[in-house]
């Protein structure tokens, strides 16, 4: 993919020393750099942009529009100019009438890089005061700073575009302190271990932005040569936010067959505004290793039973900065007689009202699991089942308009998630030379929205206009919209058949849910679903003297996508997986399911058409190598070689009904960052296949 790159240089560094018989120290220091440069467009432009049209103008082209030979060739050129058909007749036409450029031009014609640097380092210090009670302190910082460049050259997207430089950069510090004091006894078969900890933990952000317009040359990319500014983006924001902990946990077994653990920790944030700051989150576990029982003993193929059940509440303060305030940005003021004069302040503008009420978000879980091996460890198996309620969920709640505002934060509503896990690990084969293992993973999850403050639903959209469901006693989110059954076949079929009076033969039939013989609202119904059913892996590892061998296969099944590019006219008459047998005419109606191009009646992405399977199976991951021999590389002076060769994503499958590229593919930004809208995909890019080759060497 042409201007995606990807660099990173990183150094490890760790010191452990005995400072004295009763005091150890630890230090590690992780300094990293990264740089990246991303596309300028998405995928979806270059296979919207027509097979016609060449990326520069030919010889050809420029006679035909004008335009000088070599020069990026654009969609306008080609609209309002006239075309001579086979019969030597003339007409005018505009066949890619867009103001944009081609997307190649884009990417050649634009930058944007970023590059962190981060340096992550962490001290601790143990100290031994008794026999069996340490003392244990860490501290640490995480710091990143980020700059990203962007240029956009003169008409780089449209004509007469002014060139665009952009800079900004940001600055996040995180410091951490971790303090613990743990007490460790044993007596006869008692063993109990006690924990007393304290926590504190700070961040500051920031960030810094600043846009230059009216380059006069592109060959000139630093801001100094701008000629004006955007005062609208540019601008400096800053913020700290603090949380801190205490903590205390129990653990006991009796014989190591019966085990407890219970704990109490509390934590406060200054995310929350004063008497909201501080959550209490309590958890205790029980286990049962019922192969030390005597009645178990005696059997010799089992090595290990044990049975667990567990309840804790964890919360989440996920939200941003001063969510509890009315900010204030900057405003104008009409002050002065007559006509006054603006006068530069500060107003409540921003959409978002404060809430000082808002706090946790809480989660009550409670889980149960068994944990097995037998026949010497060849076979361990796990099995948990979890069932969770989250109560007081932090939600941007909409409001009337007449306050002024759009949305606030809130605690509202309730979800219940409930689930398996599977993890099953075997030892196939086990001889001197040769080892075959494998390992199995499924999880499977389930929601019910239980609660949403009084509502019976909330209905949210997406850029599309699509629409998304959360409705109590269902899940959390649903795609809704209407159901379709084809396309009218011919104007029969339509007149026998409920419609809009937009619909016309070859537009997709939409299904009357509650047969009043009429098509609105009302009919608009459940069309999918965003949340996966199964998440599955299945990995294998074989050892051949010096040689092994790992790959991992995962999948994904049971969920549905909303696939934003079909709402493109470029899909619906270029993408063969959108015209491919499409209804032409009531004689050729092609598989009766496939709406004509351009036809009328509802959009498709108000429908079941543009909801599509979003399962998939992929080979993952594909490692061979080869460890040399140790006592030959002796000789060498060397510690250890390895040779190997890797790959990911080698292999792809997805379900018939996908008509994109890549299944995986999210929009998580904008109002796709709200919990109750989930499951949208448009211009992903296409799933990368790498191959890696490299050795691991120890001196």
């Amino acid at each position: 993919m042409i201007n995606s790159n990807y660099k990173r240089l990183n150094l490890r560094s760790r010191i452990n020393a005995k400072l004295s018989k009763r005091v150890d120290l630890s230090l590690n220091v992780a300094p990293s750099y990264t740089k990246t440069e991303t596309p300028s467009t998405n995928f979806i432009d270059f296979y919207r942009t027509p097979s016609f049209m060449p990326v520069r103008h030919t010889e050809e082209t420029a006679a035909l529009t004008g335009k000088a030979i070599g020069s990026w060739a654009r969609g306008s050129d080609f609209s309002n100019i006239m075309y001579t058909r086979e019969d030597g007749t003339q007409v005018k036409a505009s066949p890619f009438n867009t103001s944009n450029n081609n997307p190649k031009s884009l990417m050649d014609t634009e930058e944007r890089f970023k590059e962190d640097y981060n340096l992550q380092a962490n001290s601790s210090i143990n100290v031994q005061i008794m026999k069996g009670l340490t003392f244990t302190t860490s501290n640490g910082f995480y710091i990143k700073y980020r700059q990203n460049n962007e240029y956009r050259n003169y008409e780089s997207r449209k004509d007469e575009e002014s060139a665009m430089g952009t800079y900004k950069n940001r600055l996040y510090v995180d410091l951490l302190s971790e303090n613990t004091l743990n007490y460790i006894g044993k007596k006869g078969k008692h063993d109990y271990a006690a924990l007393l900890g304290y926590t504190a933990q700070t961040t500051s952000e920031t960030t810094a932005s600043i846009v230059g317009l009216g380059f006069p040359t592109d060959y000139v990319h630093t801001l100094n040569a701008a000629t004006s500014f955007d005062v609208s983006q540019t601008n400096t924001i800053k913020f700290r936010t603090a949380m801190m902990s205490a903590l205390a946990r129990v653990n006991y077994s009796y014989a190591d067959k019966y085990l407890v653990s219970a704990s109490l920790r509390t934590d406060g944030s200054s995310l929350f505004a004063d008497g909201k700051q501080w959550g209490w989150f309590p958890s205790v576990s029980l286990g049962w290793r019922a192969s030390e029982e005597a009645f178990l003993k005696g059997v010799s193929w089992l090595n290990m039973l044990k049975l667990r059940a567990s309840f804790g509440v964890t919360g989440n303060n996920n939200i941003p900065a001063n969510s509890y305030y009315n900010l204030l940005y900057a405003s104008n003021y009409a002050l002065g007689s007559g006509t006054g004069a603006l006068i530069p302040g500060l107003g409540k503008t921003t959409s978002t009202k404060g809430n000082h009420d808002i706090t946790w978000e809480q989660t009550y879980e409670y889980n149960a699991g068994i944990d097995f091996s037998a026949l010497d460890n060849r076979i361990s198996l796990t099995l948990e089942g979890y069932y969770s309620i989250t109560k007081q969920l932090l939600f941007k709640q909409p409001v009337v308009s007449f306050m002024g505002y759009s949305d606030y934060w809130n605690n509202i509503g309730r979800i219940r998630n409930s689930g398996i896990e599977i993890e099953l690990n075997t030892h196939n084969i086990r001889t001197k030379n040769f080892e075959w293992t494998t390992s199995f993973n499924l999880s499977s999850n389930f929601n019910k929205l239980l609660e949403l403050s009084g509502e019976e639903r909330l209905i949210s959209t997406g850029e599309r206009n699509e629409t998304y469901l959360a409705q109590v006693g269902h899940r959390a989110i649903s795609f809704f919209g209407y159901k379709t059954d084809g396309v009218y076949l011919n104007q029969a079929d339509l007149d026998a058949s409920p419609h809009l009076a937009s619909a016309t033969p070859g537009s997709l039939k939409i299904v009357d849910i509650n047969d009043d013989g009429v098509i609105n609202d009302k009919d608009r119904t459940v069309i999918g679903n965003p949340f996966p059913k199964a998440t599955w892996g299945i990995s294998n590892t074989f050892r051949w003297k010096g040689f092994d061998l790992y790959f991992l296969i995962q999948g994904v099944s049971g969920l549905d996508v909303f696939n934003g590019d079909g709402y493109y006219t470029e899909s619906k008459k270029f993408n063969r997986n959108y015209v491919k047998d499409r209804w032409i005419s009531a004689e050729y109606p092609g598989d009766g399911r496939t709406p004509t191009v351009g036809s009328a009646g509802i959009s498709w992405e108000f429908t079941d058409y543009m909801i599509e399977d979003g399962s998939f199976v992929a080979l993952r991951d594909v490692v061979l190598g080869y460890t040399f021999d140790k006592k030959k590389l002796k000789k060498a002076g060397l510690n250890s070689l390895r040779l190997y060769a890797s790959g990911q994503n080698l292999l792809y499958f997805w379900g018939k009904s996908y008509r994109g590229i890549n299944p995986e593919a999210r929009v998580t930004t904008g109002s796709y960052s709200s919990p109750l809208v989930n499951g949208y995909q448009r211009g992903g890019f296409p799933i990368q296949s790498t191959v890696n080759i490299g050795f691991e060497l120890n001196f």
